[in-house]
């Protein structure tokens, strides 16, 4: 009788050291799955082989923050270039026109077509233009680098040639930080939906 029970411990405690071992592989409690494996035997075993790997999400979680904080650093380099750019070409122009004695920056200074005056300003134009619907446009990440902008019909068909993946990451004015496309369904080809 004694050797039948420590026959069953030791098939038991083999059941919860596997479970422990493959638990401690994903970052999970030794003890607690070492117990679930020697009460649950090889359900425990199950539950935790087919368990998510916390190392392995907590890796990728590190790894889309700082590509995250590398590409918002990125993005604000361009975006001061951008700007220091506008002021320089801004500060030409103004030179520009200093020099000629012209003021380029006003109303009057828009050229007149054929029949002497054909521009109106908009505050006089009775029928104003109807503003076009703009597709909004986006930056992505590929190969470490920022791409972009590009509008979100470039995005779809990246996506259906697969140059893109659901886990790509993107980005566009508004947002506070680089998300997985997979999170815009108004990206999201019909196809992929």
């Amino acid at each position: 009788m004694g050797g039948i029970i420590f026959i069953y411990l030791l098939i038991y405690g083999t059941l919860g050291t596997v479970a422990a071992v493959i638990a401690a592989h994903k970052g999970r409690s030794k003890v607690g799955w070492f117990f679930a494996g020697f009460f649950l035997q090889i359900i425990g075993i199950v539950i935790v082989a087919v368990l998510p790997n916390l190392k392995e999400q907590k890796a990728y979680r590190r790894h889309t923050e700082r590509e995250r904080r590398r590409l918002r650093e990125q993005l604000r380099q361009e975006r001061l270039k951008s700007e220091a750019y506008r002021r320089y070409t801004a500060q030409r122009l103004d030179a520009h026109d200093q020099v000629l004695g012209l003021d380029t920056r006003s109303l009057e200074a828009l050229p007149a077509g054929d029949s002497g005056g054909d521009i109106v300003p908009i505050e006089h134009n009775p029928h104003p233009p109807q503003p076009q619907q703009q597709e909004r446009m986006w930056h992505y990440e590929m190969g470490g680098q920022s791409h972009g902008p590009v509008p979100e019909s470039e995005i779809r068909n990246m996506l259906r040639s697969r140059i893109l993946t659901r886990r790509s990451l993107v980005w566009s004015e508004g947002l506070t930080e680089w998300m997985p496309v997979g999170t815009f369904p108004e990206l999201l080809p019909s196809e992929l939906t």
